[in-house]
């Protein structure tokens, strides 16, 4: 039982370490598989990780009013940021470049 518990974290790239803040986003659009992120933010610090299926992205996090949160990744050719509100269980999702879209979107807080 331990080593499939280490083989979960080792195949889990989603997975969060405690005292982090791990967030689901759900996917309202079928067309915009993006939006389906696993987030992440890193205990203490203003950075963390979008997961869309097998890809991650390093993410700056910043912090904003009232229990929101905004991780925003510049990538090659495009950038993108899931602004999320923790305590309403929303999300907003915005792109530009290759990955141009805007959506709105459920998300819900995981438990470590």
């Amino acid at each position: 039982m331990k080593h499939l518990a280490t083989l979960a974290l080792v195949l889990c790239p989603a997975f969060a370490q405690a005292g982090d803040l791990a967030i689901e986003c759900g996917t309202p659009d079928p067309a915009k598989p993006e939006m389906g992120a696993h987030l992440i933010l890193f205990d203490g610090e203003n950075k963390g990780r979008i997961v869309l299926g097998d890809q991650e992205f390093e993410a700056m996090v910043l912090p904003g009013l009232e229990g929101a949160v905004t991780f925003l990744h510049i990538g090659d050719g495009f950038t993108f940021q899931y602004a999320v509100n923790v305590q309403e269980g929303r999300y907003d999702y915005s792109a530009s470049g290759s990955r141009q879209g805007n959506r709105r979107g459920e998300c819900r807080v995981l438990e470590n």
